[in-house]
């Protein structure tokens, strides 16, 4: 903070003011690739794999796997 300048967070209530939702998918936190999802993108795309194939390729190795393809 310059000169006192910025943001100021107040806590009003301790609780969550939304339900949890039901399903994380479309999550930028558990839509993340892991390690190997990321080596098996760079192999797959080096045999030159269609970019709609590589989820479903993804999918067969983690079927709890949230990541999904954002156009």
């Amino acid at each position: 903070m310059v000169g006192g300048q910025g943001w100021m967070v107040k806590l009003m209530c301790g609780s969550h003011n939304h339900e949890l939702t039901k399903s994380l998918v479309g999550h930028p936190y558990t839509g993340r690739l892991t390690k190997e999802e990321k080596i098996i993108i760079v192999d797959i795309t080096k045999s030159m794999v269609k970019p709609r194939n590589i989820l479903l390729t993804l999918k067969e190795h983690n079927a709890n796997s949230c990541t999904t393809i954002i156009i």
